[in-house]
């Protein structure tokens, strides 16, 4: 059964890297928020997170490129889960994210929940 809200513990190894304006709701709701500027110190931050035991990594679209290392490096373990944010815009970079975290959810939960075919219920690919 899946809690109604998070609340302490379970938002304890959630954190969001991005810029202030684009962290801000997540913050209100609770989330730990790591504010920064696209840049080499966004890798080292992701890094640490992960070291600090952090199991799910949000990160702002914008800061990919800078993700990207530690991205690869975990791309196949489900822990830590580093999923980026999409952007607004429906750029290339962001339908990329959505195919991952359509994944993401996929492995994690054993459907795709996002299949707008009913078929795609019982999939347990």
């Amino acid at each position: 059964m899946l809690p109604e809200t998070l609340t302490g513990k379970d938002t304890d190894r959630i954190a969001v890297v991005g810029g202030r304006e684009a962290t801000g709701l997540f913050q209100a709701a609770g989330l730990r928020v790591f504010p920064v500027e696209p840049g080499p110190d966004v890798t080292e931050q992701v890094q640490n997170l992960v070291a600090q035991g952090y199991r799910v990594i949000f990160f702002t679209e914008e800061l990919r490129s800078f993700v990207e290392p530690v991205l690869d490096r975990f791309r196949k373990s489900p822990v830590p889960c580093i999923i980026a944010l999409p952007a607004v815009e429906p750029t290339e970079d962001a339908r990329r994210s959505i195919a991952r975290l359509k994944e993401v959810v996929r492995r994690a939960v054993g459907i795709d929940i996002f299949s707008t075919d009913r078929a795609g219920i019982g999939d347990r690919g």
